[in-house]
């Protein structure tokens, strides 16, 4: 059962009993009301009279699966069944912000890592109060009661309490300051491969995705753009596009031109009629080798070094524009009236859309209601500048409106991936091995265009000055491997072309060019690649029993079917270590992957079948991009459109993946990024042992034909 926010805020706070917990993000505190201020809240955790369970889930849901992991940590606290919590999806509140975190939003493999420890102090110290009040009732001690499947029970008789019937009388007792946790080793459910609670949902059409929502009186609304990032409108024929039948309005909004209608094709048919006319634009007249001139010319200004040696590696590697593709276009639904607005839209930052649907209507941030719901892929693109534009347009009609993005336009107006080109000079020892290793990068800055919208710039400048250079270089500068002397720089270059997060970020780029180089190394040392990495890590003993698990997993050095071949890479990202191999056949330039083993350390985890799901996703995800994906630019604009010429991997062209889990009691790391980086430089590697074709740029396709 899934609760609407209203309906569950409004029973919670109004019930006459019952027990309400949370837990603010930025301390341990766990709070309770009617003792503290409801409004402090944050993490809401209800129990019933009726022995349901409420919880808010603070991080969106995009197919990561925290609506299943999230609760089991609550559940497994609270000894209940997963399926006896009815979850709802946080709105905006400072209180769901992650903790330490500056804006409620999800991303960077990130939910289980910040909420576990509150989630699982929340869920203890609720399961300590019913005690306590069973234990009051009964006139025992807490010693002597133990909780099961919602219920108190008392030691050596046959009594036993709900939580619905203790959770009145618990509402009334003090919170524990530091309430006890379980210790793994009485974990029922955390650690075991259960089912998502949101699957039937999805397998049925129940779930609420942006693209589902319908509102009374709803009109629909598209969007014409600039095709060259930053053009302003010379001329539109608003009278041709008025005239087409159900359209009801055409108005400039952020970055373009609305047209809304009664119905959604109505309202693409408008914006065809529009012959709308655009001028200018910073990435005016920019072309692909115009754009891989200006990195090239980056890489000069930093200064090439002069090594030296018997065995020296002086290579560059270019990485494309990629796009995120999502499945679910860019869509928002906003109702904005005098006295309020609502946003219904599929973000992964709510708090920010917030803030800019009060900054355009004039509202305070308290008159703006946003529902997030369930997301069709995220992978860093889920940002605000599609829900501006549906409050916008909302505004202008004085209706709600539903604005849906063409494929087109999410094709051509993404914040992409940006392009990067690397040069590295690694010279080695007497033994094969590096004894110094350079390594430059030229590329633009993620965050220059959408993280810098996060926050006041003005204050934390020189922070996000040093983010830049972290998440950019990220996978490139903090190396596992053993090498005495290794440098990298970095130089912006900014083309004009808009950019922003890409599921695993720097690490998506960087992990291609230092494993591809890895293998470049060991082959120039005429040594084993595996062996290799191995003798490298003697000092990271976690690195090397991925690397081992992997191996034994995939058969390494094994025979293969004729024409076959192995590529193997190593990543650390997110607080997690991925290996992976990668089992490839090539056939008159064709590459078809046929087997992926991965291995992943990522300390303790809550689920592993959703491990699996998002490895398996990783998979296919850096392999299709690093097969066909490539944004291509034709006179400053973004040429691709479609499918059809933004090509994706298909399900016929998908391989086996097989995915072991190392178990360890380390920190919790993230999943849903760290299986992207390794795929694409062990693809690579692979195909070097098919064919000795060192593939140093992608996508791989055009390197074969």
């Amino acid at each position: 059962m899934n609760l609407s926010r209203r309906a569950f805020l409004h029973s919670s706070l109004l019930m006459t009993g019952g027990l309400l917990l949370g837990c603010t993000s930025n301390s341990p505190r766990i709070l309770s009301s009617p003792k503290e201020s409801a409004n402090e809240l944050g993490l809401w955790v209800r129990i019933g009279n009726d022995n349901r369970i409420g919880f808010v889930v603070p991080s969106v849901e995009m197919g990561q699966g925290v609506t299943t992991s999230l609760p089991t940590i609550l559940a497994e606290e609270l000894d209940v069944e997963p399926d006896q919590i009815d979850i709802v999806l946080a709105s905006v509140h400072v209180a769901y912000r992650q903790p330490g975190g500056f804006t409620q939003g999800t991303g960077g493999s990130t939910s289980i890592v910040k909420w576990w420890e509150p989630l699982s102090k929340t869920g203890a110290a609720a399961r300590s109060m019913l005690v306590q009040a069973a234990a009051n009732r009964w006139q025992v001690s807490p010693g002597e009661c133990q909780t099961s499947a919602g219920h108190v029970l008392c030691a050596g008789s046959d009594r036993k309490l709900s939580y619905g019937e203790l959770a009145t009388e618990a509402a009334k007792l003090e919170v524990p300051d530091d309430p006890r946790c379980k210790d793994r080793s009485q974990y029922r459910l955390v650690g075991k491969p259960l089912n998502r609670l949101d699957g039937l949902a999805k397998v049925t059409g129940q779930a609420q995705f942006g693209i589902d929502v319908k509102v009374p009186g709803m009109l629909y609304a598209t969007v014409r753009q600039s095709p060259v990032f930053g053009g302003e409108i010379l001329r539109y024929e608003e009278l041709s596009a008025l005239g087409v039948k159900g359209v009801v309005g055409v108005f400039e909004i952020l970055n373009g031109v609305a047209v809304v209608a009664e119905k959604f094709w109505q309202a693409k048919r408008g914006a065809e009629a529009l012959q709308i006319e655009f001028h200018g634009g910073r990435s005016a007249g920019l072309n692909d080798v115009d754009l891989e001139q200006q990195l090239t010319e980056a890489l000069d200004d930093l200064g090439k070094a002069e090594v030296s040696g018997e065995k020296v590696l002086d290579v560059e590697y270019f990485l494309p524009y990629l796009a995120h593709a999502t499945m679910e276009p860019m869509n928002c639904t906003a109702d904005v009236h005098k006295d309020r607005c609502e946003v219904w839209v599929p973000t992964q930052f709510p708090e920010v859309v917030r803030d800019k649907a009060a900054e355009i209507t004039g509202l305070d941030p308290e008159q703006v209601t946003v529902h997030t719901t369930y997301l069709g892929g995220g992978f860093g693109r889920r940002g605000w500048d599609f829900a501006v534009q549906a409050v916008q347009a909302s505004k202008a009609v004085g209706r709600p409106v539903k604005l849906i993005w063409t494929r087109e336009e999410d094709t051509q107006h993404d914040f992409y991936r940006p392009a990067y080109k690397s040069r590295l000079q690694v010279e080695l020892d007497k033994n094969g091995f590096p004894k110094s290793w350079k390594h430059q990068l030229a590329g633009p800055s993620a965050i220059s265009e959408f993280a810098w919208q996060l926050v006041d710039t003005r204050a934390v400048g020189k922070l996000l000055n040093w983010i830049d250079w972290d998440v950019t270089s990220t996978g490139g500068t903090q190396l596992p491997y053993a090498i005495p002397a290794h440098e990298m720089d970095y130089e912006v270059v900014e083309p004009g072309i808009r950019v922003g997060f890409w599921r695993s970020v720097g690490n998506s780029h960087n992990a291609f060019t230092v494993e591809s180089v890895l293998d470049e190394a060991a082959d120039l040392a005429g040594r084993d690649p595996l062996e290799y990495r191995l003798a490298l890590l003697t000092d990271q003993p976690r690195h090397r029993k991925v690397l081992d698990q992997v191996a034994q997993d995939a058969g390494w050095g094994s025979s293969l079917p004729e024409g076959h071949a192995r590529g193997i890479a190593l990543h650390e990202s997110f607080k997690s270590i991925v290996a992976q191999v990668v089992e490839v056949s090539v056939d008159a330039g064709n590459v078809r992957v046929h087997k992926v083993h991965c291995a992943i350390d990522c300390g303790r985890y809550v689920n592993p079948n959703i491990i699996h799901q998002q490895i398996e996703g990783s998979v296919i995800f850096g392999l299709s991009a690093a097969l066909y994906e490539q944004i291509s630019l034709k006179d400053g604009a973004v040429a691709n459109s479609n499918f059809h010429d933004y090509r994706v991997a298909r399900l016929s062209e998908s391989p086996e993946v097989f995915v072991s889990i190392i178990e360890n009691e380390e920190a919790p790391g993230g999943v849903g990024e760290p299986g992207v980086p390794p795929v694409v430089p062990a693809l690579c590697n692979a195909i070097y042992a098919a064919t000795g074709k060192r593939i140093r740029r992608l996508p791989v396709a055009s390197q074969l034909i």
